[in-house]
C-alpha cells in the first residue's frame, strides 16, 4: 500500500507545483484576454477531453450534443483513452478521436505526453473543454489553446481560461457538467445523456447471440452483477439462482455482462439458462447487446449508465449509502439494499465488508419481483399507447 500512496502524492504534488508557477508568470492573465475574441463564440476547432470512466463519460454528453447544436460548423474531436473513444465512435457530433495513450503527469508515459502536447498544439483549436481530465489542462496550455475551459478548484485551475462548477465531486450530473457550457456565456438547458450504436455493432451482436445459439429475435435479459471493486458486486452466485428464476417464470435466458477483469469469473458461472458471451466484447458490441436486451439489471456501474442513455427498461442494484444515480433516467428502477451497520461502519466510497452488506442483502426473490413489477408497468404503458 505504501508504494501507491507515494505514488499518489507525488501526482499530485507535481500538479500543485505545475499550476502555481503558471499562475506565478501570470500567462493566465495572458491567456485570458485571448479567449474574449470571436474564437470563444465563433469557434472552428474545438477540443473535448474525455478521460474518465464510462459511466461518467455518459454523463458528459450533453456537453457534446449542446456543442454541436450551437456550433454547427465546427469540427469536434474527441481526445480521450480508448474505451472512451470507442463508446462514442458513433456519435454523429464527433468529427474525430484521438486516443490519449499517455496521461499527463505519468512517471512512465513522458513520451506518449510530449507526442500528445506536440499533436495537440499543431491542431490550432481554438476551444478545449476538459470533461473528464482534469490533468490536461497544463498540456492544453503549452499547446497555446486560446480557449481553455475545465472545473473549478483544481490544482491546475491556474492553467485555465474559463471555470464550471460541478458541485460535489460525488453527487455531480449531467446538468452540472452542462455549466461547462454555460460559463462561456451560452444559457442552455438541461438534458438527458444519450448513446448511439453503430450498424457494425449490431451485426456483430447478432453473431454473438446465434454462437449463444439464441435466435436474433429471442428476448433476453442483460445482466452486469460487477463493479469496479469488489465491494460494489452483487453476489455473482445469485446470477444463477436469478437466471432460473427467469426461465422458469418468463422463458427469458439471461446474458451476464462482462469486461476484462470479470471475464473469467462470468465464464465459471455461467450454465444453460445464464450465458456468457464466447469472447471480450469491444464497447460497441456492449451497447448493442444492451440495446437489444428486453431489460437490463445492474449495478451502479457503466452498464447501468449505458442502458440508461440507451433508453432500454432498467433495474439498478444500489446500495443506499450511493444513491445519487438512482433518479438519472427516467425509466430506470433502482432497488436499495439496506443495512443498518453500513451507516457506522462504511464511508461514502468504502466498505467494511466485500461484498458490500447493502448488496449482498437484494435476494433473488426481491430482484424477481422488481423485475416483473417492470414488466408489468412497461406492459401497461405500451398498451396504453395503442
Amino acid at each position: 500500500m505504501l508504494i501507491p500512496w507515494l505514488y499518489s502524492k507525488q501526482y499530485t504534488a507535481r500538479q500543485w507545483i505545475t499550476g502555481r508557477i503558471f499562475a506565478l508568470t501570470k500567462r493566465k492573465a495572458r491567456s485570458q484576454s485571448d479567449a474574449r475574441g470571436p474564437r470563444a463564440q465563433r469557434p472552428r476547432k474545438i477540443l473535448m477531453v474525455a478521460t474518465g470512466l464510462l459511466g461518467d463519460t455518459i454523463m458528459s454528453t450533453p456537453v457534446i450534443i449542446e456543442a454541436r447544436r450551437l456550433w454547427p460548423h465546427a469540427e469536434i474531436t474527441l481526445l480521450g483513452r480508448r474505451r472512451n473513444c470507442e463508446l462514442l465512435s458513433a456519435c454523429p457530433a464527433i468529427d474525430h478521436f484521438k486516443e490519449a495513450a499517455s496521461l499527463p503527469f505519468s512517471l512512465r508515459g513522458a513520451a506518449g505526453v510530449k507526442a500528445l502536447k506536440d499533436w495537440t498544439a499543431a491542431q490550432s483549436f481554438d476551444v478545449a473543454i476538459i470533461l473528464l481530465g482534469d490533468e490536461f489542462a497544463y498540456l492544453l496550455a503549452e499547446a497555446n489553446i486560446p480557449v481553455r475551459v475545465g472545473v473549478r478548484g483544481h490544482l491546475l485551475e491556474p492553467c485555465l481560461t474559463h471555470t464550471y462548477d460541478i458541485g460535489s465531486p460525488r453527487t455531480w450530473g449531467p446538468g452540472e457538467r452542462l455549466n461547462a457550457i454555460r460559463c462561456l456565456g451560452f444559457d442552455v438547458p438541461d438534458s438527458l445523456p444519450r448513446l448511439w450504436v453503430s450498424d457494425t455493432a449490431r451485426e456483430s451482436a447478432r453473431r454473438i447471440l446465434s454462437e449463444l445459439g439464441m435466435d436474433s429475435s429471442e428476448r433476453y435479459i442483460a445482466l452486469h452483477p460487477f463493479g469496479s471493486t469488489r465491494y460494489q458486486w452483487w453476489p455473482p452466485e445469485r446470477a444463477r439462482q436469478l437466471a432460473d428464476g427467469l426461465w422458469s417464470e418468463q422463458g427469458l435466458k439471461t446474458i451476464i455482462i462482462d469486461g476484462p477483469e470479470t471475464r473469467d469469473y462470468a465464464t465459471e458461472i455461467s450454465t444453460g439458462n445464464l450465458l456468457a458471451t464466447p469472447a471480450l466484447l469491444e464497447v460497441q458490441e456492449l451497447l448493442a447487446l444492451i440495446e437489444g436486451a428486453a431489460l437490463v439489471v445492474s449495478t451502479d456501474s457503466g452498464p447501468f449508465h449505458i442502458a440508461g442513455a440507451l433508453g432500454r427498461p432498467l433495474l439498478g442494484l444500489f446500495r443506499s449509502t450511493r444513491p445519487e444515480h438512482a433518479q438519472r433516467y427516467p425509466q430506470a428502477q433502482v432497488a436499495f439494499g439496506q443495512e443498518p451497520a453500513c451507516a457506522r461502519n462504511c464511508s461514502w466510497n468504502r466498505c467494511d465488508s466485500v461484498p458490500c452488506l447493502q448488496l449482498d442483502g437484494l435476494s433473488v426473490e426481491r430482484v424477481l419481483s422488481e423485475i416483473g413489477r417492470i414488466q408489468s408497468s412497461t406492459f401497461c404503458a405500451s398498451g396504453s399507447g395503442e
